[in-house]
């Protein structure tokens, strides 16, 4: 069944049946529950007495919201306030100067949100009125806040907390998101290398790792995606009685944010070992020539290889450029075709590669994405080219 109320404050008509000027409060009922709906409708009213307070607001239960509402009036009368629709435990007192307080502290059964009505009456013009919505939600984590960090006593370290509820402050730091954060901190007393992760949590995380305090954070790495998933993973160099900052925050905002942490000894930095093969190959009819190797790295990742074939011919060099990108796991082999230009040999014929001696110079850089460092490793190596169909 749908019910409620409709008050007609002013309506003033023009000629015939035009309405020049409406002001009136409504109230909608669903089923005889509490009012679904309420509001005023405003056309050229000429409204005497105003009211203003929160439009909405959010409180956390067990913890105290209070507010003012304030009324002012044209005519510099005296305005009664009073309210409807409060919450069980809630009060309104009207302070008899034109304001009046709200006050409530909602349990932990009080969780959703809930519509009061004010009201200001001068006893002569039509009442002013104002809607305030509550959203009561359960408290935040505890180290929501950077002044509250979770401690990582010791190493490894891993723990599990419902950060559905974490709230996100004006000073978070921003890494690719910054959403539901909440926060860790760790001084080692030795140095030692750390990673830090959200391995096992059920949303998309990022997360980041600071120096500093707060205001003046310092960033030493910032991660979104890690190992091929929606969950985050930094690494880096931590030095003995310093204090590291990890905030962990939703990429976006998550309904169900059941957050894993962990921190454990990180393995060696990413490193990687080009090598070059003692032989390459040589089309004896085109001249066209491939230099091979393999590459060996740490961990799983991607290497660019890049450089140069030089071959002295009667005092003249011939150099090709080469490049390979190359998906390294383990130990991982790579082969390039050389790219050269056309070049004259004593003004008569195109020079161009033949077996015999050459030198290959170059480098091979790689990337870790969880520290974000650039690793480069530079070669010269002396090839011999033998000769291929």
């Amino acid at each position: 069944m749908l019910t409620g109320s409709f008050q007609v404050l002013q309506v003033t008509y023009g000629s015939g049946t035009d309405i020049v000027a409406f002001d009136a409060l409504f109230e909608q009922h669903c089923e005889d529950a509490v009012a679904a709906l309420r509001g005023e409708i405003r056309y050229n009213a000429n409204v005497v007495v105003n009211l203003t307070a929160p439009t909405r607001l959010t409180a956390i239960q067990n913890q105290n919201v209070n507010f003012m509402v304030t009324a002012t009036d044209t005519q510099s009368r005296h305005v009664v306030l009073t309210a409807s629709g409060l919450p069980s435990g809630a009060t309104f007192i009207d302070n008899g100067n034109n304001t009046g307080t709200f006050n409530w502290t909602p349990t932990s059964a009080q969780a959703g949100s809930f519509l009061v009505t004010f009201q200001g009456n001068d006893l002569q013009a039509p009442p002013g009125a104002a809607y305030t919505q509550v959203t009561v939600i359960p408290p935040p984590p505890p180290n929501d806040d950077f002044a509250n960090a979770a401690a990582v006593t010791s190493i490894p370290f891993t723990t599990s907390e419902f950060a559905t509820n974490a709230t996100t402050a004006p000073d978070d730091p921003f890494c690719s998101s910054a959403n539901q954060t909440v926060w860790f901190a760790f001084t080692p007393n030795t140095n030692i290398r750390i990673e830090a992760n959200t391995f096992g949590s059920n949303y998309d995380t990022t997360l980041s790792v600071y120096t500093g305090s707060r205001g003046a954070l310092n960033l030493l790495g910032c991660n979104d995606d890690a190992g091929g998933t929606v969950l985050s993973r930094v690494r880096f160099d931590a030095v003995a009685g310093t204090t590291y900052y990890f905030m962990v925050s939703s990429l976006y905002p998550a309904y169900s944010a059941n957050l894993v942490f962990s921190v454990l000894q990180a393995p060696p930095p990413l490193s990687i070992a080009p090598g070059i093969s003692q032989f390459g190959s040589v089309n004896p009819t085109t001249g066209v020539a491939t230099v091979n190797g393999s590459v060996t790295c740490s961990q799983p990742t991607f290497v660019n290889i890049s450089g140069q074939l030089k071959q002295m011919h009667a005092g003249s060099a011939l150099t090709g450029f080469f490049s390979a990108f190359v998906p390294c796991n383990g130990t991982t082999p790579w082969s390039a075709i050389v790219q050269t230009q056309a070049a004259l040999f004593h003004g008569r014929s195109v020079l161009l590669f033949v077996g015999g001696k050459a030198n290959v110079a170059g480098s091979a850089f790689a990337f870790d994405p969880d520290t974000g460092e650039f690793v480069q490793r530079n070669f010269s190596v002396d090839i011999t080219l033998r000769g291929a169909h």
